[in-house]
């Protein structure tokens, strides 16, 4: 199974997220941020005190395909977030194409419940340099992708989950 949960910045994706992992003993975070300012430091710092002891957490900025050989001795894997990871690749003048297909491929064979959280970029004015104008179709593009692969897709206004794709039963 895998969920989907997109939205805009600061609207409840990672809360959300971690409720839906509470039901899981094993529980694997995967944090793809790095702390390359203060700010950055310190919304890693707030998210991390979101979490408690029971889970495990792993991070990975670049090599988002590999986590699942690290996670699988658990029953639920969050990545959080698709963005930041994205990010990551293309400021490192990475190749986005091959790490976006390794990930999607293992992804597609993990077999656990994995809860992927994104931001919807797409809602907002067109970006006005080319590097926000590549990184906004890219992330849309995957965003498209990783659509098609959940299960179910939510998307979080103001803390309000609204199902999208494949409502829960």
């Amino acid at each position: 199974m895998i969920t989907l949960i997109t939205g805009g910045v600061k609207s409840g994706k990672t809360a959300h997220a971690l409720k839906l992992c509470d039901a899981y003993t094993g529980k694997t975070y995967v944090a793809t941020a790095e702390a390359f300012d203060e700010a950055m430091q310190t919304k890693i710092d707030l998210h991390k005190a979101e979490r408690d002891a029971s889970w495990v957490t792993i991070e990975e900025p670049v090599s988002l395909h590999s986590v699942f050989d690290n996670a699988q001795e658990q029953d639920v894997i969050l990545i959080d977030c698709i963005t930041m990871w994205l990010n990551n690749l293309i400021y490192k003048q990475l190749n986005t194409e091959k790490h976006i297909e390794h990930f999607l491929v293992r992804l597609a064979e993990c077999g656990k419940p994995v809860v992927l959280v994104t931001n919807e970029t797409g809602l907002g004015v067109m970006p006005a340099n080319p590097d926000a104008c590549r990184f906004a179709d890219e992330l849309g593009k995957l965003n498209t992708k990783l659509a098609a692969m959940s299960d179910e897709v939510i998307f979080m206004i103001s803390s309000i989950p609204l199902t999208i794709k494949g409502a829960k039963k």
